[in-house]
């Protein structure tokens, strides 16, 4: 699989994970009330992209225009430049499950090989900033695309709305980042 594939499967996945309305953190007069509602609060410190933005090592390509990398060599993901995700309750009885997937997250190292390590020993965490939650629920870490550009994917369940910094683990490298997750309306399935 060429990098450019790579790339382009990681927009689409994080399109296609993003909740079906229009998401900002500045309101506008464009935007309906549910859009800015949907927005971040000033009281969330999501991430968004820096000044002067990770670019990662060959063969890998930088994030499309709605995403943007973070972190290292030794450990990068993408986020979407809106800081936030949708949220979808369990189903009642179902409350130790991942699923619902609030969202997956793809994380990447140099140090990675897909080849020797194909469940890679990624730890991923998450706890609310806003508010007492239960623990982030999370799948077991699986390799992602294999060919020229590796990554390795985990699904997550946000058991509550709110702000929430995510935290992977991979090799004694460690990165975090923020986002604001807001219940999607059952009508925008």
């Amino acid at each position: 699989m060429t990098v450019s594939r790579f790339v382009l499967l990681i927009s689409f996945a994080l399109i296609s994970l993003a909740p079906p309305i229009a998401m900002s953190q500045q309101s506008s007069p464009q935007q309906t009330s549910d859009e800015r509602q949907f927005a971040p609060p000033a009281s969330c410190p999501v991430t968004v992209p820096p000044a002067n933005q990770f670019i990662p090592p060959a063969p890998y390509e930088p994030g499309g225009d709605n995403a943007f990398l973070i972190g290292t060599e030794k450990l990068w993901t993408v986020l979407r430049k809106s800081g936030t995700w949708g949220w979808r309750p369990h189903k009642p009885g179902h409350e130790q499950e991942v699923q619902p997937l609030t969202d997956k997250i793809f994380w990447v190292s140099v140090d990675y090989n897909w080849k020797t390590e194909p469940d890679p020993e990624l730890k991923v965490t998450g706890k609310r900033l806003d508010g007492d939650a239960p623990p982030l629920l999370v799948t077991p870490a699986r390799n992602a695309f294999p060919g020229p550009a590796p990554a390795m994917v985990i699904g997550v369940y946000v058991p509550t709305p709110g702000c929430w910094q995510i935290t992977g683990e991979y090799k004694g490298q460690q990165l975090s980042f923020v986002v604001w997750v807001k219940p999607v309306k059952q009508g925008n399935q």
